[in-house]
């Protein structure tokens, strides 16, 4: 638990320990902006110990996951940023890795926090961003479908009457694979969400689709480009494919989006982070690489009424009897749920640590 004022750095430290994952700010700041105001850059490095996914018998909380026969494998990510030249160098154990993608997935961890509401409440390019991220952790081959797809999504519009067909074809394969490997996902999870969403205290039934205009193989999607091809190179812009498809969360049938209310808005987003939490733990597991997701509560409890606080705490607390380790942030001593308040204490001052 990281008691200080708001302002002294608490989330500060959540972002330096979760900054290897996907070498960005979970905030989604620049690079740039997270820089200490007068230095040149930054350097985090983050040493992981993980096993065979800490479901083991015997396994606490705070010895962390053991491999078969008590061997823990140890890790560190390390990422630098020259502020100047605006280069970022990524290494894992020492060797310095060419393609950042080669090292993400050794970091796990998500945050929870008030500003997950925008997760539900904002447009369909946060829950996109949501799904990227995740699938780019737990499904092999993600990561290199996601890029060609997006650089084939650049190129087309600009592309000479010549070339264009040639990387439609690319958009076309890439995209599919992009969305059939969401669509796998929301179906695999659907119940799971609606299972957190009740016991977090919605009573009505919640839902999670995957939506999308009807190009579910390549040969549709190529079909529906080829189509689209003159008034997409005209506007500049590719009017189909998994870019503009969409998570719709629904609740009682209808858009949560636009019918919901702050609190139905803030049990979804809760709802989604404790499946991501869950699909990051099932990935490593299953042999999927990495261990279990790190739990970080930046002030989640903010705003929240005694029983979903409650309820919240205790899912928490049963990931964390898992194995994860949940760091919690708070400016006040003594408003966190009883689930929570028995980490140990870390007070934090100026950008400084003190344990208690």
């Amino acid at each position: 638990m990281l008691i200080g004022p708001n302002g002294h750095g608490k989330t500060s430290l959540l972002e330096a320990l979760l900054y290897g994952e996907v070498f960005r700010s979970f905030r989604g700041a620049l690079d740039r902006e997270l820089v200490r105001f007068g230095e040149n850059g930054f350097h985090v490095a983050v040493e992981t110990e993980a096993g065979d996914g800490g479901d083991r018998e015997g396994e606490g909380r705070q010895d962390g996951p053991r491999s078969p026969g008590g061997r823990r494998e140890k890790r560190v990510v390390a990422a630098g940023y020259d502020a100047r030249t605006r280069e970022k160098r990524v290494s894992v154990d020492g060797r310095v890795i060419g393609r950042k993608a080669d090292a993400i997935g050794v970091v796990r961890g998500v945050v929870l926090s008030p500003d997950d509401v925008q997760l539900v409440a904002g447009g369909a390019r946060e829950r996109r961003r949501y799904l990227d991220v995740l699938l780019s952790l737990v499904a092999r081959g993600y990561v290199t479908a996601l890029a060609e797809y997006r650089r084939a999504l650049r190129h087309r519009c600009r592309a000479t009457p010549a070339d264009i067909a040639d990387w439609e074809a690319l958009l076309a394969r890439s995209g599919a694979t992009v969305a059939a490997v969401r669509r796998a996902w929301v179906q695999q999870w659907a119940a799971r969400y609606a299972e957190h969403c009740r016991a977090i205290g919605e009573t009505r039934d919640a839902e999670l689709c995957y939506h999308s205009r009807g190009t579910g193989n390549d040969a549709e999607l190529a079909v529906a480009l080829e189509r689209s091809r003159e008034r997409d190179v005209a506007r500049g812009t590719t009017s189909v494919g998994p870019h503009r498809d969409d998570l719709r969360l629904l609740l009682g049938g209808h858009e949560l989006r636009v019918y919901g209310s702050a609190g139905q808005w803030r049990t979804a987003a809760m709802a989604l982070r404790l499946v991501e939490a869950e699909t990051l733990a099932d990935g490593s597991r299953g042999g999927g690489g990495g261990g279990l997701p790190v739990i970080c509560l930046d002030d989640a409890f903010a705003e929240l009424d005694a029983a979903r606080s409650a309820r919240l705490g205790s899912l928490v607390d049963g990931l964390a009897e898992q194995g994860s380790q949940v760091f919690a942030t708070v400016p006040r001593d003594g408003e966190m749920p009883e689930a929570v308040s028995r980490l140990p204490r870390w007070r934090i001052g100026e950008g400084r640590i003190e344990t208690q």
